[in-house]
């Protein structure tokens, strides 16, 4: 069984159903797949670090942004630690004239545009390390593979089995619940082999010797 591309996961998916008229609807498959994994998995592989470029209050997230990691501010020769509070918080600091070095974010959405929100708003131009989460590139026709195609082709087929069965229906439950079991040891093991890669059964240890100044949004709560 040859699964190292999107047109032979394609083919697999249709010879693993027994269907040759569901073309349009097995493509259909693959991305509500990929809606899954990218939401359920968090392994190295999807972690990105890119400069960001800090000059406006609001700055739209990177495509295929997940969530942030961490993101710092280098200037004099020091990283300034750029930390995330809700967007509650975020509308009882912001506003008025204040400027200066962003030393807070939020997320935020605008008509489905992700922002980053800062406080305060940038008093110049600053550029940000952003370590993220992104979403693998989807299979098409010009992206063939991606690194969980080549490394774990079984989440696409047997997610995709899954999608598949529910959409048609007359299937034997207990033959969904087969696939959807696979798929959720694919997800698992695909987690579990980074865990071991990252750690090597090692005890994680947390730690920082990085300290952020956070008087300014100290003091805009306080006077809230």
């Amino acid at each position: 069984m040859a699964l190292s591309t999107f047109s032979e996961l394609k083919t697999s998916i249709a010879n693993w159903l027994n269907r040759s008229d569901l073309t349009d609807e097995i493509a259909d498959f693959i991305k509500l797949t990929e809606a899954d994994l990218n939401a359920k998995l968090r392994i190295r592989q999807m972690e990105q670090v890119d400069s960001l470029t800090i000059n406006a209050e609001t700055v739209t997230v990177p495509t295929g942004f997940i969530a942030v990691r961490s993101l710092h501010i280098a200037s004099s020769g020091t990283k300034h630690n750029v930390e995330y509070i809700t967007p509650a918080n975020m509308f009882k600091i912001k506003g008025g004239s204040t400027t200066g070095m962003p030393r807070t974010y939020t997320i935020e959405s605008d008509n489905g545009t992700e922002r980053f929100r800062f406080a305060p708003a940038p008093d110049t131009s600053y550029t940000g390390s952003l370590q993220y989460y992104k979403a693998f590139d989807s299979l098409s026709d010009s992206t063939t593979s991606n690194y969980i195609l080549s490394t774990h082709p079984a989440i696409y087929l047997y997610g995709s089995l899954y999608h598949a069965s529910n959409f048609l229906g007359g299937y034997d439950p207990a033959q969904t619940q087969q696939w959807s079991g696979m798929y959720q040891v694919a997800l698992e093991r695909a987690e579990n082999n980074d865990r071991q890669d990252s750690y090597g059964g090692s005890p994680v240890v947390q730690r920082t010797d990085v300290s952020t100044d956070l008087s300014f949004y100290r003091r805009k709560t306080a006077s809230t």
